[in-house]
C-alpha cells in the first residue's frame, strides 16, 4: 500500500496534512483503479507524463471522491422513486392494451415492422436493429419464468403464465427502456408521459434512457463527476424550471437535473431536488465536474 501512495507522490501529489497511513486507507478502501478515475482529472494537461498539476493535495482528491460518492448515493435514492414508477404505469397502461397471460410475448406488438426491406434500401440498417431489439426484449421477458422470486414462481408452479405486471418487476432496467423503444404502438405510453409531466413519447423513451445510464454508473459505484454521457439527455420543461446552470446534454448535471424532475414530479415536492442540486453546489468549484466535464 506504501508502494501504491508512493506512485502518486512520484507523480507531484502533495500529502501536506494527510498523513501516509491515512493516504493508505483511503485508497485501501476506495481501490487504487477507482481513485486513479479521479487523479487523472488533476493531471496537468501540458504535461504527458501524468503528473499533478502543481499545488494539487491528496485533500482536493479525496474531497472529489468523497462528495461523488454521496451524489452517487443520491442519485440511486431518486432512482428507487422514478424507477418502479414507471415500470408499474407502464404495466398498468399496457396491460389493459394487450390484456392478460402472456400476450406480451407476441413478436406483433413489437418493432420492426412485418416487411424486410430491401438490403439496399436506407432503412434496412434501422429494420435490423430492430429485429435485434426485439429479440433481445422478447428473450429477456421469456426468460422471466426461470426466476425464483416467489410471486414468478408462484405463477409458473401453477401452470399459468407469468403476467407483465409480474415480469415488468424482474426485468433490467435496460430491458425495460429497450422494450418501450420496440413497442410499435407508442400510443399507450402517452398516458405515462403525461403523469410525469413528459411533453411527448419521443421524450418519455430519452428520459428512461437516460435514467438508466445514470442509475448504471451509479449502481456500480461508477465515476459520474467529470464523465461525458454517451448521447444526449433530452430536457423536458419539468428540468428546465428547477437548473442552476447551463446544461449541455451530454453532461452529468443534465442527466442529474433529469431525475431530480421527475422524482419532484412524482412526489409533488421540490425537496429532492433542492437537496441533490444542492449536493452537486456543495463545495464550491467542484460542481464544474458535473456541468463542463472533460473525459
Amino acid at each position: 500500500m506504501n508502494t501504491q501512495v508512493q506512485r502518486h507522490v512520484n507523480r507531484g501529489l502533495d500529502l501536506g496534512h494527510v498523513a501516509p497511513g491515512r493516504f493508505a486507507m483511503f485508497l485501501y478502501s476506495s481501490n487504487y483503479y477507482r481513485v486513479s478515475g479521479y487523479a487523472r482529472c488533476f493531471y496537468d494537461p501540458a504535461d504527458s507524463t501524468d503528473r499533478y498539476r502543481e499545488g494539487t493535495t491528496a485533500i482536493d482528491l479525496m474531497e472529489v471522491y468523497d462528495l461523488d460518492r454521496a451524489v452517487r448515493n443520491a442519485i440511486l435514492d431518486g432512482v428507487s422513486v422514478v424507477e418502479p414508477t414507471l415500470r408499474s404505469r407502464v404495466a398498468y397502461h399496457l396491460a389493459k392494451v394487450v390484456g392478460g397471460g402472456d400476450a406480451y410475448l407476441d413478436e406483433s406488438l413489437y418493432l420492426p415492422e412485418a416487411t424486410r426491406p430491401d438490403p439496399t434500401d436506407p432503412g434496412f440498417s434501422r429494420w435490423q436493429k430492430q429485429v435485434k431489439n426485439r429479440a433481445t426484449v422478447l428473450g429477456d421477458l421469456s426468460a422471466v419464468q426461470e426466476r425464483d422470486e416467489i410471486f414468478i414462481q408462484h405463477h409458473v408452479s401453477n401452470g399459468e403464465p407469468v403476467p407483465f405486471w409480474a415480469a415488468v418487476e424482474v426485468i433490467s432496467m435496460g430491458t425495460f427502456s429497450r422494450l418501450l423503444r420496440a413497442l410499435r404502438d407508442k400510443s399507450v405510453l402517452e398516458p405515462v408521459a403525461k403523469s410525469v409531466k413528459i411533453d411527448d413519447v419521443p421524450k418519455l423513451l430519452q428520459a428512461v434512457q437516460n435514467i438508466t445510464f445514470l442509475r448504471n454508473i451509479a449502481a456500480h459505484h461508477g465515476r459520474v463527476w467529470n464523465r461525458r454521457f454517451d448521447g444526449n439527455v433530452t430536457l423536458p420543461e419539468i428540468a428546465l424550471n428547477i437548473k442552476r446552470a447551463y446544461l449541455h446534454p451530454q453532461t452529468p448535471a443534465a442527466g442529474i437535473t433529469l431525475l431530480a424532475s421527475l422524482v419532484d414530479q412524482i412526489e409533488g415536492s421540490v425537496d429532492y431536488s433542492k437537496f441533490l442540486l444542492d449536493l452537486v453546489h456543495s463545495i464550491p468549484g467542484l460542481e464544474v465536474g458535473y456541468y463542463h466535464p472533460t473525459l
